[in-house]
């Protein structure tokens, strides 16, 4: 009997789809992670041909609007820019008699041992962001987040900052007025990093009014005035006030 693992092709001799001399795991798969995943159809395989064949081992972010999971990239905004998983099998997002593509519902690798080399997108970020997986180049440059930020997004406008943007560094690159940040409902375990590199101002406000707390005073803003200025914003344990922590050149005005 033949099989396959190639989603849509039928069992038989065929020519190859896929190899698997790559295999990107090490150890026991026993020791593997697993969850549900929905790929994305709209998922990509951009070291492949055709893109639409995802290969084993392709690095996926999870987009936050919909939980499906598409391929991992760094400067991507919808929440596939932190890598949360790897594709398991191959699989082809079109349908295998037409060119209509479709979500895919299969299981994907969210944790335990992978070999860097073998991983298809895989970035300094990236190992990072994987603090479920060991890699098996111990030593080299490791992951579980010796980096404080699991993304750095750009904001030209003003911005409410949700829950699901902990541990994002924010910035102002290419704008040329005020962009006004507002934090989250407090809660405890947020820590939000926002850094000037243009020449404007760049504002911090409290959702719950005067509760930032920079200096001696207690304040609802906080504005960064020049290129250079970088604060960490966090909550204290009883989620009462917004710690804002100075940690450029310029100085952070409370207001």
């Amino acid at each position: 009997m033949f099989m396959t693992d190639a989603y849509g092709l039928a069992p038989g001799a065929t020519t190859a789809r896929e190899t698997y001399e790559a295999e990107f795991r090490w150890g026991s798969q026993w020791q593997g992670v697993y969850a549900n995943g929905l790929i994305d159809a709209a998922t990509v395989d951009s070291g492949n041909t055709p893109t639409n064949q995802l290969r084993p081992g392709l690095l996926l972010g999870q987009i936050l609007a919909t939980g499906k999971y598409t391929q991992y990239s760094a400067t991507a905004t919808n929440g596939s820019e932190v890598a949360s998983a790897v594709l398991l099998e191959a699989f082809s997002t079109q349908d295998f008699s037409t060119s209509v593509g479709h979500d895919i519902f299969y299981s994907v690798l969210v944790g335990g041992p992978v070999q860097a080399s073998k991983l298809l997108g895989l970035d300094n970020m990236a190992r990072q962001q994987m603090d479920k997986f060991m890699f098996d180049d111990i030593g080299n440059l490791q992951g579980n987040h010796w980096f404080p930020w699991k993304r750095f997004q750009t904001k030209i406008a003003n911005y409410t900052i949700v829950a699901t943007d902990n541990m994002t560094m924010f910035d102002d690159t290419g704008t040329t007025g005020t962009v006004i940040l507002t934090l989250p409902a407090i809660a405890n375990g947020y820590f939000f990093g926002i850094r000037t590199t243009a020449s404007s101002i760049l504002r911090i406000a409290s959702a719950e009014g005067s509760n930032m707390v920079g200096t001696t005073l207690t304040q609802s803003t906080a504005s960064i005035t020049a290129i250079g200025g970088v604060v960490y914003v966090y909550s204290n344990a009883a989620a009462t006030k917004w710690i804002v922590e100075q940690h450029g050149t310029q100085t952070i005005t409370m207001a």
